[in-house]
């Protein structure tokens, strides 16, 4: 398990200023990925650890790991979400303390669960040279998860979200109209995504999904709709499936090196 591995306890700082904690793992290996969880979770990935297990996966199959904690989430500075609007930059600072340690940027790979899956994919204008993409369970825009999900957790009919949003920009500085994730997978048809999501999921339904994929000009880019399951519980499902389209993606984007020094 990876609480028993090496590791190192890390801090780094955002570009606007924020401390972000988390643990590095090493391995003799040139690539790294970094997993980037949810709303309300943790570098943990909740009571059921699914972000450990996943990172256990990736030490196994070569790859250095960085787990961290979002702004607002864990041992990190911050008290607000935003979507990914901010949380992109936690994302920029964690490939950016990779790459202070010798990794080169095309070497990384990023994996975002939920929130994460659409902060990873907001996070490519800031690093567009990282080497892999995986977005599991993501949405595509703010306007749309909003309207859905004040429709099924709260009750609140869908023309309450244009308030909603401008409410967020006005007391918070959160520009929600920002928050476009499709629009920056179509924006880099160069590159190729994963994008995983289980077919029963009702917090972010499975059409952001299939549009997600269908937004990439790529011919490798790969949707994995995992039947049956709820909310980014694919791996929990199925870990050797999942496990082994990660495998393939990764090995596709980022091959193994026949020789690799440890950065």
């Amino acid at each position: 398990m990876v609480a028993a591995s090496t590791y190192e306890d890390v801090a780094f700082r955002t570009g606007d200023g924020l401390t972000l904690r988390g643990w590095y793992f090493p391995t003799r290996s040139d690539r790294a990925a970094i997993i980037v969880h949810g709303k309300d979770s943790n570098r943990i990935g909740g009571e059921n650890r699914m972000i450990e297990k996943i990172a256990d996966f990736l030490l196994a199959d070569g790859y250095n790991v960085l787990l961290f904690d979002l702004r607002g989430n864990g041992d990190s500075d911050g008290d607000r979400f935003s979507l990914g609007y901010l949380e992109r930059r936690d994302v920029a600072a964690a490939i950016e303390h990779l790459t202070s340690r010798g990794f080169r940027e095309d070497r990384i790979a990023l994996l975002g669960i939920s929130m994460g899956a659409g902060t990873v994919l907001q996070s490519l204008p800031l690093h567009s040279k990282v080497g892999a993409v995986i977005a599991d369970s993501s949405y595509v825009d703010a306007h749309t998860i909003v309207t859905e999900d004040l429709q099924l957790l709260a009750g609140v009919p869908s023309w309450f979200t244009p308030g909603v949003l401008l409410i967020s920009k006005l007391a918070f500085g959160l520009d929600g109209e920002q928050v476009r994730p499709i629009e920056v997978v179509r924006s880099h048809p160069e590159r190729a995504f994963l994008f995983i999501h289980c077919a029963g999921d009702e917090l972010i339904a499975p059409h952001h999904a299939y549009e997600l994929r269908a937004a990439s000009a790529n011919p490798a880019s790969d949707l994995w709709m995992a039947a049956v399951c709820q909310h980014s519980w694919a791996f929990n499902t199925f870990p050797t499936a999942y496990e082994a389209r990660l495998h393939a993606f990764l090995e596709s984007q980022i091959p193994a090196h026949a020789a690799a020094a440890s950065p």
